[in-house]
């Protein structure tokens, strides 16, 4: 018999191992994720007997927008073990989660028609932009800390919004990209790719792109209203809300 609902500590191996073996995780950041994130109340599971089948992680949050922080949960680790796929588990779940906060929920999606069809939203698009190599220029890169890195998120988007991002947040991301940045700016790479770049000004804009340009990165990520002199840009969707309130907030992926 199938049955649904939180989970406790003594369900934390279980969830490991569903999680390693759905998404073929690394070992260290799998490890890191279940010490650093690990919220058994806030974990949504299906059960058959004791065994857990499916599973996500509903992690409790804030975001901002307009110097104002509000509370929302960011779904991560939505997974079902392959045999129990097609039975509507997940989409129960999301039901769950929805049903047992009254804040918004969201997360960025692996296949968007799938939330789409459970009443997630797309919030906001980043724009993508060519990038030629260019090493006429040269401009040095900085090392900037978390906290510094986090000032410039968060007066770039002080404006449209965005989740926010904690010093362990900051760490998954710092770990799982390679971060390129300048004083006042900083973009992570994946890729090859800029795929999210930041920045308080259009100096700090400026040099950023330099920096990309020298290192032969072949396209940006931006927001819709940054700094970033531009043009020839394309849309690209980022996170998924519950909520039609949250239209226009930033939401990208993190843990």
């Amino acid at each position: 018999m199938m049955s649904f609902g939180t989970c406790s500590k003594e369900d934390i191996p279980q969830l490991k191992a569903l999680w390693k073996i759905v998404f073929d995780e690394e070992p260290r950041f799998l490890e890191q994720f279940f010490s650093w994130r690990i919220q058994p109340k806030a974990i949504f599971a299906a059960k058959e007997g004791k065994k857990i089948v499916s599973a996500l992680h509903a992690l409790e949050t804030t975001y901002h927008k307009k110097g104002i922080h509000y509370p929302v949960s960011y779904i991560v680790g939505a997974a079902t073990a392959v045999e129990y796929r097609q039975r509507g588990l997940m989409g129960t779940l999301l039901g769950l989660v929805k049903a047992h906060y009254s804040h918004p929920i969201t997360l960025f999606p692996a296949v968007r028609p799938f939330y789409e069809k459970h009443g997630y939203i797309t919030t906001s698009s980043t724009y993508m932009y060519p990038l030629k190599k260019n090493t006429e220029i040269q401009v040095h890169s900085s090392s900037l800390t978390s906290e510094h890195l986090n000032a410039i998120y968060m007066e770039a988007t002080k404006s449209c919004g965005a989740l926010d991002r904690d010093a362990i947040a900051w760490q998954f991301l710092t770990d799982g990209y390679e971060t390129v940045s300048v004083s006042g700016a900083y973009a992570f790479i994946h890729q090859n790719k800029a795929v999210e770049a930041m920045a308080v000004d259009a100096s700090s804009a400026l040099l950023l792109v330099h920096l990309l340009q020298q290192k032969g990165i072949e396209s940006i990520q931006v927001l819709s209203d940054s700094p970033f002199a531009l043009t020839g840009g394309t849309p690209v969707p980022m996170g998924m809300a519950t909520d039609a309130s949250l239209q226009g907030l930033y939401i990208a992926e993190q843990y």
